[in-house]
Parts: C-alpha cells; structure tokens; sequence
C-alpha cells in the first residue's frame, strides 16, 4: 500500500486496482491529477461536512474513472444529479460494500461531527478517525466537558478493541499543545495499528507514509 498525504486529514491510498481517497479539501501539491484514475477503481469517502473535511469538487472525478463515493448522512451530495447516482450514505453502526463487495466498510462513531471509518480490502484493514480524538481544549472545556469527551472517545476505542488495523489515521492537532497526542495514545494503548499516520495539522502535505 502507498500512502500520500494530500493534505490536513486528506489522504489517497494505492493498494493495487483501488484507490482509497479520505476527507479531500485541499490539494496545494495537486496530487490528485486525473491520470491517478486510470485502470483503477476509486472509492471517496467523506467523515462529515466540516469545510476541513469535505470539497465537493470530488464529484468532479467521476469524469476521470470509476469512482464511488461514502458520505456520512449528513453531508450534502453535489449539484450534479449524474454524479450523486455513485455516492452511498452511512452512519454511525452502519456497514456497505463497494465494487461487488471488494470494498467493505464500516462507520464507527466521532466525538465531534460525523463518522470514522473501518475501511477492509484485499486483506488489508484501514481506520481513518475523521474528527475521532480525545479533545482536550485547556481553558476552554470544563471538568465535566473534559470527562464526558475521554468517556465518548473511550467508547469507540473499545468498540474497535481486537480488530487487527494495518494502518489508523488518528488527529495530532498541534493546538492541543501537551495533550495533542492524547487520543493518539489511548488508541495506541487501547486498540494498536501496525503503522498511525498522523494528521489534522498544518504543513503535512505531500508526506509518504
């Protein structure tokens, strides 16, 4: 599997005939080109509808190959009706294969909008977190605000407890400061990846993982 950071939380992985494209928004690299399309099938998925998260500028590829698209619920399709036909709706719980089954994938909760995602193909299982972190806002969330985000986030973690995950994209927001690995380590002590690529922060576009 070849991994790109496209950006923020956007990513594209190769992993043989299939692209896997998460939360695209922005591309200052331009590494999405339409000759990543060919001879591939590509699945876009989309955690939820932050503007960090989700450009609709992805209905666009459709044009390039064979392109289908995961939205959770709460995200707006395109304007383009021909291209909405492509795009599979999810929520939280909620499990759907694409591409006659060669793409299956689940929706695990967020502790801000959306979903994450449980991502299985060709033997190979992927966890992208979306907006899926410990936040630990110092001075801004009280006590009670702090406890009930560790116990939300603690859930899903025990959730995904046992599953074997090749590679988890998990948030390391630098305006955490001290605690901005917080949810990396409880994931790392809870559920464990063979590799955790980091995002959610600046700069990080254009890294090969």
């Amino acid at each position: 599997m070849k991994i790109t950071c496209i950006g923020h939380s956007g990513f594209w992985a190769e992993l043989g005939d299939y692209n896997l494209i998460f939360d695209y928004y922005t591309d200052e690299k331009n590494i999405i080109t339409p000759e990543i399309f060919a001879d591939k099938k590509t699945c876009v998925f989309v955690s939820h509808n932050h503007h960090d998260h989700y450009n609709k500028k992805v209905f666009e590829w459709t044009e390039f190959g064979d392109v289908a698209y995961v939205l959770e619920n709460d995200c707006p399709l395109g304007s383009n009706p021909a291209t909405n036909t492509s795009a599979l709706r999810i929520g939280e719980g909620e499990e759907l294969s694409m591409f006659n089954g060669a793409v299956h994938v689940k929706a695990y909760g967020s502790t801000d909008e959306g979903v994450s995602f449980l991502v299985r193909l060709d033997g190979l299982t992927i966890f992208h977190a979306g907006d899926l972190n410990n936040w630990h806002w110092d001075g801004e969330m009280s006590k009670q605000e702090l406890a009930e985000m560790e116990s939300n986030y603690l859930k899903v973690l025990h959730q995904l407890a046992g599953i074997n995950i090749d590679v988890a994209f998990l948030p390391d927001d630098p305006r955490l400061g001290v605690h901005a690995r917080r949810g990396i380590e409880g994931f790392e002590r809870i559920v464990g990846a063979k590799k955790i690529v980091p995002m959610h922060f600046p700069g990080n576009a254009g890294e090969r993982y």
